[in-house]
């Protein structure tokens, strides 16, 4: 008898497949005492785990290339994680102070970050505690010399059901026989959702506690459209839904035949389409021949995935890699937004009965003017390598752009 959950749809499309559990191996981490003389090779051992973390994520990069599209910028802020001055101190000091373990040290400073992440009222930031996480758990793998891996690999295509994919993962299964995936934790925002949008997989999300209920090996039709998962549907039910893949698939490739066409009304009038992105993960899945640029890159993105604010060094990195990319189009930054529902765990601002009117967007970076000066340098430098609009967020006031002005005429003079 057919048995069905509901569930919160997260990449769409529809998967009829077994059932397949990601199983990670012991998450228990030791604690034990470091005498004094033994401190400063403990704090080594800790930075060699970090170097070997990053150096795995790299290789992963390598590994996926093109299969992960657009979300290779995940794994970029997750080594911008694991190489981080400021987790590095933070580990160091807990082992100096409580002369405890590296692995004890670190999952106390990775349970800081999370708590500090999830107070924050906006759910895209919230979601980033998932790459905390995932951070600690591949630094603490290193220490640890763990394996993990799935229930086994015989080559035939399956559902995935875990915990929380989180963007390590793609490197313990094969993504070219994964249909679908059923995640007990983590939302629509999460980048487990985001790693499967980008690959085109469907996953739905929110079955915390029917995950562990989810029998292995039995077929199950992922409904990720209508946001459900049905476990041993008969041969009806398995016909309807195959019926709507196939009509699915009839569609996209409608959609892909007139993807590059042009975009006009009925009437002949010309419409501009721009590109709203956040990161570089978005890059790769952008079309040359659809946009006619960036309207709107949202930078503040970059500076919460952090756990300290990028450099101007980082910051060009990153503004010349999306200049470049759009093959002399125009890329519209927005200068950071921040403040109101969207703080950086390492920047406080005053508490304000209404912050959308106070300390935010352009009135916080014209009040903190080495945070601006160093983005506007950032910014103008990347005009360099192609055209470059730059949105001031919040304006409220002409003196405001007049200040602003300013500060742009001061560096470019």
């Amino acid at each position: 008898m057919v048995h069905e959950i509901s569930a919160i749809a997260a990449s769409p499309g529809i998967a009829i497949a077994p059932l397949r559990h990601l199983r990670l191996a012991g998450e228990f981490v030791p604690r034990y005492r470091i005498e004094d003389d033994e401190l400063d090779a403990e704090c080594e051992r800790f930075r060699v785990a970090c170097t070997k973390a990053a150096e795995a994520l790299e290789r992963l990069k390598e590994k996926l290339g093109e299969a992960a599209g657009s979300v290779l910028g995940i794994y970029d802020a997750h080594i911008a994680l694991v190489t981080d001055p400021r987790l590095q101190s933070d580990v160091e000091a807990g082992i100096r102070k409580d002369k405890i373990n590296a692995e004890a040290a670190l999952q106390a400073v990775v349970a800081g970050y999370e708590q500090i992440f999830r107070r924050i009222d906006s759910v895209t930031v919230r979601e980033r505690a998932a790459d905390v996480r995932d951070v600690g758990r591949q630094i603490t793998g290193m220490l640890l010399q763990r394996a993990q891996g799935s229930d086994g690999d015989d080559g035939l295509d399956f559902i995935l059901a875990v915990d929380e994919f989180l963007p390590s993962d793609l490197g313990k299964v094969d993504t070219k026989h994964v249909r679908g995936i059923v995640m007990g934790e983590g939302g629509r925002y999460s980048h487990g959702a985001i790693l499967a949008k980008s690959l085109g997989i469907p996953c739905v999300v929110g079955l915390e506690h029917e995950l562990a209920k989810l029998p292995a090996g039995r077929i199950v039709i992922l409904d990720a459209e209508r946001g459900r998962l049905l476990v041993d549907p008969d041969r009806e039910t398995i016909e309807r839904y195959e019926e709507r893949i196939e009509e699915s698939t009839a569609a996209e490739r409608r959609i892909f035949e007139v993807r590059l066409s042009q975009s006009v009304t009925i009437d002949g009038t010309p419409v501009t389409l721009l590109a709203n992105i956040e990161g570089t993960r978005e890059l790769d899945a952008l079309e040359p021949g659809m946009f006619k640029g960036v309207g709107l890159f949202r930078t503040e993105f970059a500076f919460m995935e952090r756990l300290m604010f990028p450099s101007e060094e980082e910051q060009f990195e990153l503004y010349s890699k999306i200049v470049e990319s759009m093959g002399g189009r125009n890329v519209t930054f927005r200068t950071l937004d921040i403040g109101g529902d969207k703080p950086l765990q390492y920047f406080r601002t005053p508490v304000e009965r209404n912050p959308v009117l106070g300390w935010r967007g352009i009135r916080l970076t014209l009040q903190w003017r080495d945070i601006f000066y160093t983005q506007m340098r950032a910014l103008i430098r990347a005009s360099s390598k192609g055209p470059v609009s730059i949105l001031l967020p919040m304006v409220t006031t002409l003196g405001e752009v007049r200040q602003a002005r300013e500060i742009l005429d001061e560096i470019v003079g």
